[in-house]
């Protein structure tokens, strides 16, 4: 009996997890509630003008400029992205104060990697695409979108 005392404790163990696996076959399935709500943004004042262009002073760096914010405006973020050598890559910057401005110029938006010191340049570039995002002096946020070809 001590020698078929496993074997039923196996046997059983097994017929359970296949009844387990039975019942998770066949359980209903719902959609997965995302963890993370993404927040809807609305487009930005049409009145807001922005431009990318290549700069004139330092190599392989762009320059952004945003007119039009009439001093509405207490926080900006940017994402540039850009595809060199058939691999899309990135420059964000974490919300900046703009507060009681009416523009806002970034000259020194480096398209490359930098690392210790030694910096890198992506080449071929001749497009990029702009995301800003805008934080009004309620909190309230906004989004401009665009495309520049360099």
């Amino acid at each position: 009996m001590k020698k078929l005392l496993p074997i039923i404790i196996g046997v059983c163990g097994i017929g359970v997890l296949i009844l387990g696996f039975m019942l998770l076959k066949k359980a209903p399935t719902k959609p997965q509630e995302s963890v993370i709500e993404e927040e809807q943004l609305v487009t930005a004042d049409s009145s807001i003008v922005a431009d990318v262009t290549w700069s004139k002073i330092k190599d392989n760096t762009i320059v952004l400029s945003v007119s039009g914010l009439k001093n509405g405006y207490s926080k900006v973020a940017y994402e540039v992205s850009y595809e060199t050598q058939g691999v899309v890559q990135g420059v964000t910057t974490r919300p900046l104060d703009i507060t009681g401005k009416d523009t806002f110029i970034r000259d020194d938006i480096y398209l490359g990697t930098c690392s210790k010191n030694v910096c890198k340049p992506h080449i071929g570039v001749k497009k990029v695409s702009l995301v800003l995002e805008f934080t009004d002096t309620s909190g309230k946020k906004s989004q401009l979108t665009k495309d520049f070809d360099l």
